[in-house]
């Protein structure tokens, strides 16, 4: 069974590259009908076919036909070579495409994402694998409403293939085309003209003009927006900043304080009446006290009353009406959603006098100083014992000179320390010297390397990384002297160990020991 799925393969292979693509698909599927349709005893040979399957359902425009043999070539691949093996990625690159075709854009970003990291552990970021999956990648964002995303992604992919492969290569130009679509679907006329541009200038210079690419580049810059695509709306931006500085009006007392200091209360004489009640019960309004012409604030006669809806036959220097607004005119525009204890205060400006006079507020009289008779004297107590002291002390010193016969010997200073030796540069390392001090640093969506480089040498630094158990493929060669390197583009939950080496001569190349995440833990 096994030789005769790999002779049809070849056999359709042949019939695919002479154009035959309708005779290769009735050539695998006569062969795939009787298959055991179970991923988990399919043999290397029944997954390749079942996988060229779908690559030609997906090619005749038949992707819901090609679903599920898509399916069942990536589940067989991945448990008979595992996630890394190149058939493997093939194959999920394969299921990627057709899910995108059928509308399972989320199941297919993630199978380019897997494929994306797996092409870069094994041929370099630069790669064109690598890049013509980021391109794939973006057109699924972009189907998904992610447009600022896609169109980020596209053009960096294709300005890096622009970089390292050249301005005719036909991979780039396609890039390209798709980007200036996708920037005229999403209302960038300018750029999209500009890209669109290029490309078919590109074509004309480095494609022959019957080439078919010439003519897709051709048609998609003549063709209309698409009507139905909608961009997403913008995140909402924050509220401006506030531009009236806030300060506080007065100082507002903690609880633990107690009131302000009040004029000492006197309680109403019995035959008194009292016109407002000290309680208000539920559900009845109290009435609204009359309020004296107060005492209004010096601000309160300037930009605050600008606005306020004076009635045209009155002059706006009338006094404040309580039953005109539910504010008193000292906070009109002042108490939206202000903090408690704080007033907002506008900045003050020369005004004239208040026409007011302030309200007098009787306090309790100072208590009265007590004079000490007995102070004075105390501080001359005080000056006569220091004068004394001084006294004695200047005699005593006068003695000890008179007792002095000859001078104390000099003491010899020690001698000066010497300075220690200046240092000195690091000794050369010997030959075939690894790297030290390689740590690992993981951030989830990026990890970290850093290394010390040995003193003397002077080779290229060569990163190695993959997943954890898998073998290793170079991530990144960087120049003579670097000790570090971010990696980017990993999957958030899967381990990596990672190694780095310095190349000493062709013949020698030292390795540091591999260091591995330690997510599943």
């Amino acid at each position: 069974m096994s030789s005769g799925f790999a002779d049809l393969t070849v056999q359709a292979h042949q019939l695919v590259s002479e154009g035959d693509l309708t005779g290769a698909e009735r050539l695998l599927a006569d062969a795939l009908s009787d298959a055991d349709p179970r991923p988990g005893n399919a043999s290397p040979e029944l997954a390749e076919a079942a996988g060229l399957q779908a690559r030609v359902l997906v090619a005749l425009g038949e992707p819901h036909s090609a679903r599920g043999w898509a399916a069942f070539a990536y589940a067989a691949a991945t448990r008979l070579h595992g996630r890394s093996d190149e058939r493997t990625v093939t194959a999920a690159a394969t299921l990627a495409a057709v899910l995108h075709r059928v509308g399972s854009d989320a199941r297919a970003a993630r199978l380019y994402s897997d494929v994306i990291i797996e092409l870069t552990a094994r041929d370099g970021p630069e790669s064109q694998r690598v890049l013509a999956a980021h391109a794939d990648l973006a057109t699924v964002e972009y189907a998904r409403g992610q447009c600022e995303v896609a169109r980020d992604r596209l053009q960096d992919a294709w300005e890096l293939h622009r970089e390292v492969y050249g301005d005719g290569h036909p991979s780039g130009v396609k890039m390209l085309a798709k980007l200036g679509a996708m920037e005229r679907d999403c209302g960038r006329y300018a750029d999209s003209h500009e890209h669109l541009t290029l490309a078919e200038e590109l074509c004309r210079l480095h494609l022959d003009p019957d080439d078919p690419l010439a003519a897709q580049v051709a048609g998609l810059a003549r063709a209309a927006a698409d009507p139905d695509h909608v961009c997403p709306a913008p995140a909402p931006e924050p509220p401006p900043a506030r531009t009236t500085p806030v300060v506080p009006a007065a100082r507002v007392p903690p609880p633990a304080e107690g009131p302000h200091d009040l004029p000492p209360y006197s309680p109403p004489a019995l035959d008194e009446p009292v016109e407002t009640p000290l309680y208000h019960p539920p559900g009845r309004a109290a009435e609204t006290a009359h309020v004296p012409t107060p005492r209004t604030a010096p601000e309160a006669d300037g930009d605050a009353f600008d606005d306020y809806p004076w009635p045209p036959d009155e002059p706006a220097e009338q006094p404040w009406r309580p039953d005109a607004d539910p504010l008193p005119p000292t906070v009109v525009g002042l108490a939206d959603d202000e903090p408690d204890g704080v007033r907002r205060v506008p900045s003050p400006a020369p005004e004239p006098p208040s026409r007011y006079l302030p309200v007098h507020v009787p306090r309790p009289p100072a208590a009265e100083r007590r004079t000490l008779p007995w102070l004075p004297l105390v501080v001359l107590g005080v000056v006569v014992a220091l004068l004394l002291g001084t006294i004695a002390v200047i005699a005593g010193v006068s003695r000890v000179d008179d007792g002095r016969d000859t001078p104390p010997p000099a003491t010899s200073a020690p001698p000066p320390t010497s300075a220690g030796p200046a240092p000195s540069t690091p000794a050369a390392a010997e030959p075939g010297t690894p790297p030290g001090r390689f740590t690992l640093t993981d951030r989830r969506d990026s990890i970290v390397l850093s290394w010390t480089y040995p003193a003397g040498a002077e080779g290229p630094v060569v990163v190695a990384g993959g997943r954890s158990g898998q073998p290793q493929g170079t991530f990144a060669t960087l120049p003579a002297g670097s000790a570090d390197y971010i990696a980017y583009g990993l999957d958030r939950t899967t381990d990596y160990c990672f190694t780095v080496a310095l190349v000493w001569s062709t013949d020698t190349v030292a390795r540091t020991g591999p260091v591995c995440t330690k997510r599943r833990r």
